[in-house]
């Protein structure tokens, strides 16, 4: 009864106790695959084009523990009180007859077993089919993140399958009301799901999405526009019923805070045409139904990222509240309590701050291409729609000040640096050294590869300058001394130098 208990005395304490405020974070795992070995994706079949192991139950283990490691950072190693969780596999290997899994009579079952345990030796079968979402609440009840309840977007065909390749899930402390989570259905996209958490007899209306990709590209901002439609539609029904109700858009929008800015070529943008997400933080808790407030607006323009595309910061995670969080009644936002979680030598890199994400290199390692995003909220008693909270420097629309935001590559100290007398005379292609910086003195060949301990590498950096210099170097059959990331790219070793400075580095 180990989970049970846990599970129970955890609802117990927070439909008793005015434990606040609360914590909710929205998070793209990047990818978690379940272990059954059905995978759209090649990258996640369990052997590759040439018969070597790919994606193993190992790789599913260092996935499920990197995650649970850095949401243990939220609420002194507690986890948050909410996750809205993107890009959770979906089952390919489901139960008959549209069965769900019975989650919480599954962590009862294998309370006296660890997730180490079910992916490792005990593997069989039933572990096999568990789909990723189980398998990660296993992790965190192991690690000591316990009491969850979750929905799941699940949208299969008449035939039982999947109809996309991923799912949204929602993680929650707090009740869910699984009579009224639904999901809602949109083009070319994982569904919405939307989750009615009780808060204290009060209702939070959670919104978790997984919007088409390509931020940039406008034909594929038409299709976000459809998106956003579907979910304005619903928004404008909670709101016709109830026009302070209390409710959060998270998860990764494939789109900008300020898309229509960012991008003025798009005649109509899905997050601030339709959606109507703004930075007029004021306006939004007066009472402008219509509109929503983009947290992202709490934070200073050049700390406004939580991916990076090319070289440059993006804001594909979101989250945007309603009006009602802001007044007296039911579920309140805590003012400037928006917050992105970077752990410098962890989930971002020391020396840049960008994302350590996924690799499969060995059993995998790294976190995602997305840093989690948060949030804080408390209930309030004073059952007052008409009074709202007093802001501390309220965020404003200050579009027009943005500047793209490139990443600081700057040099990263030594204790970050892999030296020729660490890695000696034997073959760098080991996990010690897997997306690590190695400092490299070698030649450049004209084809702009390097051979390091009798081994080829090829060479790219995301920036122009670095590339033009390498070009003046090759061939030349001149000492070259750099820094670089090592990894692979389609299967081919490389390095990546991050920066013209990466070049004779000053160590």
């Amino acid at each position: 009864m180990k989970f049970l208990s846990s599970f129970f005395l955890n609802c117990l304490l927070f439909t008793s106790v005015f434990a606040q405020p609360y914590k909710l974070v929205v998070h793209n795992i990047e990818n978690l695959f379940d272990a059954d070995g059905v995978a759209v994706f090649d990258s996640y079949q369990p052997f590759d084009d040439k018969g070597n192991p790919q994606y193993t139950p190992a790789h599913v283990l260092t996935k499920i523990q990197n995650t649970t490691r850095l949401l243990a950072h939220y609420n002194n190693g507690m986890g948050p009180d909410i996750i809205m969780m993107v890009e959770m596999e979906s089952d390919f290997t489901p139960l008959p007859d549209g069965e769900i899994w019975d989650y919480h009579a599954i962590l009862e079952e294998y309370a006296d077993v660890s997730i180490e345990y079910m992916l490792g030796d005990g593997f069989d079968e039933r572990i096999k089919d568990m789909p990723s979402e189980l398998l990660l609440l296993k992790g965190f009840e192991d690690y000591g993140l316990t009491g969850y309840d979750l929905a799941v977007a699940y949208d299969r065909d008449r035939n039982l399958r999947p109809r996309h390749v991923q799912k949204n899930v929602t993680y929650s402390r707090l009740p869910i009301q699984h009579e009224k989570t639904r999901i809602h259905p949109i083009n070319d996209a994982r569904p919405i799901l939307e989750t009615w958490i009780d808060v204290h007899g009060y209702n939070l209306i959670l919104f978790n999405n997984h919007w088409k990709s390509r931020a940039s590209d406008a034909e594929m901002e038409k299709v976000r526009v459809d998106n956003a439609k579907v979910l304005k539609a619903r928004l404008d029904e909670l709101r016709s019923e109830k026009p302070h109700v209390d409710f959060v858009l998270g998860g990764d929008f494939n789109s900008d805070y300020h898309q229509s800015h960012r991008y003025p070529y798009m005649e109509v943008t899905a997050v601030n045409d339709i959606l109507r997400s703004v930075g007029d933080e004021k306006k939004v808790a007066q009472g402008n139904a219509d509109a929503v407030y983009n947290l992202w607006y709490e934070h200073p323009i050049d700390q406004r990222g939580s991916d990076v595309f090319r070289g440059n910061w993006g804001t594909l995670m979101q989250l945007m509240i309603s009006s009602g969080m802001y007044d007296y009644y039911g579920v309140q936002y805590v003012d400037n309590s928006f917050d992105v979680l970077r752990i410098p030598g962890k989930n971002v890199y020391a020396n840049s701050g960008a994302p350590n994400r996924w690799f499969d290199f060995g059993t995998g390692g790294g976190y995602s291409d997305h840093l989690p995003i948060s949030m804080k909220f408390d209930v309030v008693s004073y059952d007052n729609p008409d009074k709202i909270i007093d802001l501390v420097n309220p965020g404003s629309n200050d579009d027009e000040e943005w500047e793209v935001i490139s990443i600081d590559y700057s040099i990263p100290d030594s204790e970050y640096v892999f030296f020729p007398e660490d890695y000696g005379n034997e073959s760098i292609r080991q996990t010690d050294f897997f997306n690590q910086i190695l400092y490299v003195k070698t030649t450049l060949n004209d084809d702009f590869t390097v051979t390091v301990n009798d081994e080829t590498y090829s060479l790219y950096s995301p920036t122009f300058n670095v590339r033009r210099e390498l070009s003046s170097i090759a061939g030349s059959d001149e000492p070259f001394i750099f820094l670089g990331r090592l990894g692979t790219f389609r299967g081919n070793w490389q390095f990546v130098i991050e920066d013209i400075s990466y070049i004779n580095p000053d160590l």
